[in-house]
């Protein structure tokens, strides 16, 4: 092998190595943004407005809505709460609500 051949050949391999390193940098901050972000669960289903719709149609009976719209609010709260607690355990962050005292 000649000199130049020597020359290319370490380009490619420097050039090679470049990519590997800025591919493997794009999987490594893909992969802990994926493992950061908040896991959403299933998809949302219905919103409290299309079932009123679907109500309106006669597409669901009013105690098919009032069942729906129950363990909707449910689960709200229970999503609330959860939050709630990981912030500290109040709705307003980790103090407590300042309350004025009564003369």
């Amino acid at each position: 092998m000649n000199a130049g051949s020597n020359d290319a050949l370490f380009w490619i391999g420097i050039v090679a190595l470049l990519v590997l390193i800025v591919g493997g940098s794009g999987i490594v901050f893909w992969a802990r943004r994926a493992a950061k972000s908040p896991d959403l669960g299933a998809s949302p289903g219905f919103t409290l407005d299309d079932m009123r719709g679907m109500l309106e149609r006669g597409e669901m009976t009013r105690r098919e809505f009032d069942t729906a719209r129950d363990a909707m609010v449910q689960r709200t709260r229970e999503n609330a709460k959860k939050e709630r607690d990981q912030r500290g355990g109040t709705d307003w962050g980790s103090e407590e609500p300042r309350r004025t005292p009564r003369r």
